[in-house]
């Protein structure tokens, strides 16, 4: 993997934050009504789905930190207990905030708890895809 996408990689969690985050603050407030159908549909699932992918993509920040800081590559068995052990954490403690969530003014419907489930196994295979079935291998450090 290039230097340049590693980098972009990096930054991965922070910007599917930033993008939720301006979801909430200022389309949902703009389009969250029923007049606009769909949009609104979507906008009321789509933070749910951003939350669990952002913090299953700090797996994926973890491991390329670890080696690139390191030099080692992290074997196959620990990169896969640590996407279970996130993927579990993940959908426990996001599953947990969406049902008890009832007093506090927010909605709930069955439709967060799918967007949360389908956030943390696209996580997970975005984990697949960059570090498992392309045998990532940290960017070469430079002489020094």
């Amino acid at each position: 993997m290039t230097r340049q996408k590693s980098r972009l990689i990096l930054f991965l969690p922070a910007l599917i934050l930033i993008m939720n985050e301006l979801i909430r603050t200022f389309l949902r407030p703009i389009y969250g009504r029923r007049e606009y159908g769909l949009l609104n549909e979507i906008l009321g699932w789509l933070p749910n789905f951003l939350a669990p992918l952002a913090f299953m993509s700090m797996a994926i920040v973890i491991i390329i930190l670890v080696e690139g800081s390191s030099g080692k590559l992290v074997s196959k068995k620990s990169k896969l207990l640590l996407i279970f052990a996130f993927a579990i954490i993940g959908l426990t403690g996001f599953l947990v905030h969406e049902i008890t969530q009832k007093g506090t003014g927010l909605t709930f419907d069955v439709n967060d708890i799918y967007a949360t489930i389908a956030g943390v196994f696209v996580g997970a295979y975005l984990f697949y895809l960059i570090l498992l079935k392309n045998k990532y291998k940290p960017a070469p450090q430079p002489l020094q």
